[in-house]
C-alpha cells in the first residue's frame, strides 16, 4: 500500500511540475532589446503612434521589463473589435509581440 502512495504523489508531483513550466512559457513577455533611459521615445510619443499608426484603442499601460505594454483593442477589417496584448520596442516603437 505504501508504495502505491509514493507511486501516485511521484506521478502527480511530476504533473504539477510540468504543468506550471509550461504555464510559465505560456505567461511569459517578450524579449526586448534593453535601451538607456535617453535612447527610448518617450511613452506620450510611442501612445501617439500606437493610437494613430497601428488603430490601437489603449485601455491599459504599463513598462515590462525592456519593453512598453499595451493591453487595448484593434477593430479588424471585418469591423469586429478583438482585445490585444501588445509589446513594443522602447527605442522604435515597433510592434515585438502581439497575443
Amino acid at each position: 500500500m505504501k508504495e502505491v502512495f509514493w507511486g501516485m504523489f511521484l506521478l502527480t508531483s511530476i504533473f504539477w511540475g510540468m504543468f506550471l513550466l509550461i504555464s510559465q512559457a505560456a505567461l511569459a513577455g517578450a524579449d526586448c532589446a534593453e535601451y538607456a533611459e535617453t535612447e527610448r521615445m518617450s511613452a506620450l510619443d510611442l501612445q501617439k503612434k500606437i493610437v494613430n499608426d497601428y488603430g490601437f484603442v489603449i485601455w491599459r499601460w504599463k513598462v515590462d521589463g525592456n519593453c512598453y505594454e499595451i493591453y487595448g483593442k484593434e477593430t479588424l477589417a471585418s469591423g469586429e473589435e478583438q482585445r490585444v496584448e501588445v509589446y513594443f520596442d522602447m527605442a522604435t516603437g515597433e510592434i515585438v509581440k502581439k497575443k
